[in-house]
């Protein structure tokens, strides 16, 4: 496989543009274009009272890449003017981010190359080299250090570290987040090559920082090298969490610099055979490297707290968000992921887990049984943390975390975490929806309801809901099966009877009863999205229709927005429209791209509305999800992998083939094959993988029964057979009095 693509270097300071965003999943950071200067980090788990709100939102904590450089007594950042921007490079293949610049002191001219990276295998660590070389021999003095100044919080105690065997880290400090809700324990350690004499600590509240300084001799020509180990630890993962940053940082020590490195650069390399490499337009490649760095330098198994909108990323002018732990998690970010690193998207699972007795209590709030999770959860107890003026009734988040379990069982096959963490959470969505439904003349109705579009007003039977509601009960009685169980008989009657809004004179669905394409919002292809990438199966003819109406009459409306309009294009490739496929994923996504870093924007780089807000994993997720599952027609169910890929692939125009080295797929190595114009793509699971999953591995499973398959939605008929008939569950005829209706 080629090499994963860079963004393009950056000559130029650009101080109108963001900052460079690197990640693990545990600390985001964006980093200043010189890092010693300026930057900020965000902290998984770490949160404060927003101040306008007084909700829960994400907290800016100290900056631990913080330093200076101090030549013949003089210190640069003191004199910011004598310091030239001279490039920094983001390497998406290994995280790291160099830096470059010069000091021109009055003493002597500096030039300095400055790494730093988020390590993947040590994750509460973040590692920075400082190398310098001086045009003539001087008094040197390098300083790592953890910066606070402007940071929203309080600063509640910090000190140094007594010297000792193994060696420790020199200083820590402990912060409190803006309103005081959550500490952070941060850690430094700064070390030097050559001779090594004591490090001069300095604890200094009134500037804002905790800094440890390596003095010396320079020798004109020859590299002078600091390099510093912060430890961040937030108080959701520890009580004392200065105390475990110490010993996170003191294992790192051990370990060494240059070890960590490696072991992060192996992570990467590892990671990046699960990216998709497609035969096509180059610049397409350079966009899917892109998603995909951002995609995992954003959740990792270390994302205690999930992960938001935007990842660990903070712009300052634009945090809408607040970093709350929302749909587009699980509906975008989480189906790439449970492909090509199975333990982040378990991650996300487990704090769903674990912040099941708040959705518990919230379906009891609401007046339902089973599990109703929040629209925008916050990060320690997973509770509604929405705005005050935020609209109601946008239930579908339940849907969309109730089939993010389902798929990973699914996809990994795990039938012990199926059985102890998947069930308990599938069967509580199972129970809301029972609970939520209305029995009516028509079927089964979920009235005062919003979709992904969010409208003015509630409404009925809305297609996305109604169909999220059919697909998580069938696939989930699929999964019970598939755990040796007999479902409630329930479930699959409900999935049944659910009422499916439709245009009687072309069968198309519709976005929701009585919808009007002119009203507000309704260029919002919800129904479209049922089918991809939300993974409704029904008749072929109905799926055409709904396709074909979406393309002519939502998409040109609708393109621009965030979400959906990455996904359009395998809309236009499941109808063989290759030419538009191409239109679309271009003003769909590509016109998204406007970091010098290359990050996908929430809006259209031409979109002046906007000040730049990026990573948004709701687009890059769903893009990477339409490169694995919808272009090559793939859909996981609890039967075989082999019967996954359920339809002839269409690429678009351009594109040739699509190839994953080594996707994760039932606990196996497994190699994804896309080519246009195939009958089916090509799965080939115990294939494309040197190393094998690190947890418990699985056995291939067994093919589960034609039944069983049939009612996971996971047999595969061709075209002409399936088009005589309806799918498993469907009525081929409306229920008595559902004009315009069907049940699902």
């Amino acid at each position: 496989m080629p090499d994963p693509i860079s963004a393009p270097l950056l000559t130029a300071p650009e101080p109108n543009r963001l900052l460079a965003h690197v990640g693990n999943g545990h600390v985001g950071m964006r980093v200043g274009r010189v890092p010693l200067l300026a930057g900020l980090a965000i902290v998984n788990g770490f949160w404060g009272r927003h101040p306008k709100d007084r909700i829960p939102a994400f907290a800016p904590a100290p900056y631990p890449l913080a330093g200076d450089i101090t030549v013949n007594g003089a210190s640069f950042t003191r004199s910011q003017d004598q310091v030239r921007f001279v490039s920094q490079r983001h390497d998406f293949a290994t995280g790291e981010l160099t830096s470059r610049f010069v000091v021109r002191a009055e003493a002597a001219t500096i030039e300095a190359e400055v790494v730093s990276f988020c390590s993947r295998t040590h994750p509460a660590l973040v590692l920075q080299e400082v190398t310098v070389r001086a045009d003539r021999d001087v008094d040197l003095v390098l300083t790592a250090s953890i910066g606070t100044a402007g940071v929203p919080g309080r600063w509640l105690d910090a000190g140094t570290i007594p010297r000792g065997q193994p060696p420790t880290a020199d200083a820590w400090l402990t912060w409190e987040s803006m309103g005081g809700p959550t500490r952070c324990g941060i850690v430094i350690a700064a070390v030097r090559d050559g001779p090594v004499g004591e490090p001069i600590v300095r604890i200094e509240p009134e500037d804002g920082l905790v800094s440890v300084s390596r003095a010396f001799r320079a020798r004109a020509g020859l590299p002078e090298r600091l390099r510093s180990i912060v430890g961040l630890v937030p108080d959701l993962a520890h009580e004392r969490p200065e105390r475990q940053a110490a010993l996170l940082v003191g294992r790192g020590l051990s370990r060494g610099w240059d070890a960590i490195r490696e072991s992060n650069r192996q992570a990467w390399s590892e990671l990046w055979r699960a990216r998709p490499v497609i035969d096509g337009p180059a610049d397409w490649q350079r966009r899917t490297d892109a998603s995909f760095y951002y995609l995992h330098s954003s959740v990792s198994r270390a994302s205690l707290a999930s992960t938001g909108v935007f990842g660990l990323a903070y712009a300052p002018e634009y945090h809408y968000y607040r970093g709350h732990v929302m749909w587009d998690v699980e509906s975008f970010a989480f189906p790439p992921l449970a492909l090509t690193s199975p333990d982040a998207a378990r991650t996300i699972l487990r704090f769903r887990s674990r912040t099941s007795p708040a959705a518990a209590a919230n379906a009891a709030l609401h007046g339902y049984a089973g599990l109703q999770y929040p629209w925008e959860a916050d990060f320690e107890l997973g509770q509604e943390a929405v705005p005050r003026w935020s609209k109601t009734d946008k239930d579908h988040v339940t849907l969309d975390v109730g089939l993010a379990f389902v798929q990973y069982v699914e996809v990994t096959g795990d039938r012990l975490y199926g059985r102890l963490e998947a069930l308990p959470v599938i069967a509580g969505v199972a129970e809301w929806i029972l609970a939520r439904v209305e029995p009516t003349e028509r079927g089964l109705e979920i009235r005062h309801v919003r979709g992904p579009a969010e409208a003015i007003q509630p409404v009925d039977n809305d297609a996305f809901v109604n169909l999220a509601a059919v697909t998580f009960l069938r696939r989930a009685a699929g999964i019970v099966r598939f755990l040796g169980e007999e479902p409630p008989a329930e479930w699959e009657a409900a999935a049944a009877a659910i009422v499916v809004p439709r245009d009687p004179r072309t069968g198309a669905i519709i976005n929701h009863d009585g919808f009007q394409l002119d009203e507000p919002l309704g260029e919002t292809p919800e129904a479209a999205a049922a089918f991809f990438p939300l993974g409704y199966r029904t008749r072929p003819e109905v799926e055409a229709a709904t396709l074909r109406y979406a393309l002519a009459n939502q998409a040109p409306r609708y393109l621009g927005t965030p979400m959906l309009s990455a996904a359009l294009g395998v809309h236009a490739a499941w109808l063989g429209r290759r030419k538009l496929a191409a239109e679309l994923f271009e003003r769909g996504y590509a016109a998204f791209f406007d970091d010098p870093f290359d990050a996908p924007d929430e809006f259209p780089a031409a979109d002046d509305r906007f000040p730049q807000a990026s990573p948004m994993l709701a687009n890059l997720g769903a893009f990477l999800t339409s490169l694995l599952y919808g272009l090559p027609g793939i859909l996981p169910t609890a039967a075989d992998p082999r019967t996954w890929p359920e339809r002839r692939v269409i690429l678009p125009a351009g594109w040739r083939s699509i190839e994953v080295e080594r996707l994760w797929v039932r606990g196996q190595p497994t190699r994804l094959i896309a080519a246009h114009g195939a009958e089916r793509a090509r799965l080939e699971v115990g294939r494309g993988g040197r190393l094998r999953d690190r947890r418990t591995q699985l056995r291939p499973l067994p093919e589960a029964a034609t039944e069983d398959r049939r009612a996971a939605g996971g047999t595969r008929r061709s075209a002409a057979v399936e088009s005589s008939r309806p799918a498993a569950g469907e009525s081929a005829m409306p229920a008595a009095g559902a004009k315009g209706s069907e049940p699902g």
